[in-house]
């Protein structure tokens, strides 16, 4: 792709949402549904950027060096995210340079995504709080080579605040990865439940409503003070 042409991408892109923003996006050579928002972020050199229908990128996201993007239907990225891969991954792996979020999934802000191995958000799953690190990519001892793993966040999962997913790491289905843990890469296959500690281990099962909801953010809060469930409080 020439120069100019990720010129003009990277000029649409810092504009803030609209529909307009989205057809110059489609014609621009990206795959954004008329009702997708795509608020004003940094993004450079990103082959193809797919946004479903009422999927969502919020505002002062640095994206940078991806071959695919994909947001599918109602799905989100929240404010302030760096997601970013190397280069040679995406001219070297098929399924390199690429980020994925199911439909109802959830990213939400200041987290540092690299999808040098590629990432998959499953359906309804949540990496939630902040300052979570998903990184695919890290050298190989045994080779003194370069190596990138893809990363796996399973349908209806949560990750939690402050985690450190590291390449080649699975999180199961309707599994909760608790705050400031560390997910290494596993030959074995995972159960299901909470994993936590350094490295993280199997805790033990999960349930909860949260588990089978049927949207994308979870809108009420509960008050411990008064026993209280308030309804749509944001």
């Amino acid at each position: 792709m020439s120069k100019a042409r990720h010129l003009a991408r990277f000029a649409a892109w810092l504009l803030p949402a609209s529909p307009r923003k989205n057809a110059l996006l489609r014609r621009l050579g990206h795959d954004v549904a008329p009702t997708a928002t795509a608020r004003s972020s940094v993004v450079w050199r990103v082959e193809r950027i797919t946004l479903a229908s009422g999927s969502r990128i919020g505002r002062w996201n640095l994206i940078k060096n991806m071959r695919e993007i994909s947001i599918a239907e109602k799905a989100s990225i929240g404010r302030l995210n760096v997601v970013s891969s190397h280069p040679v991954y995406a001219r070297l792996y098929p399924d390199g340079a690429s980020l994925r979020v199911a439909d109802h999934g959830k990213i939400t802000s200041r987290h540092h995504l690299d999808c040098s191995g590629g990432v998959t958000v499953g359906s309804f799953a949540s990496v939630a709080g902040s300052g979570t690190t998903l990184l695919t990519h890290s050298v190989d001892l045994r080779r003194d080579a370069q190596v990138a793993r893809p990363i796996s966040v399973g349908a209806y999962s949560f990750v939690g605040a402050r985690c450190m997913v590291l390449g080649g790491a699975v999180l199961p289905d309707r599994s909760v990865l608790g705050a400031g843990s560390v997910l290494t890469r596993s030959r074995e296959e995972r159960t299901a439940g909470l994993w936590a500690g350094v490295p993280a281990a199997h805790r033990g099962s999960v349930a909860g409503k949260w588990f089978e909801r049927a949207e994308t953010h979870t809108r009420r809060v509960y008050v411990p003070a008064t026993g209280e469930t308030v309804e749509d409080a944001f």
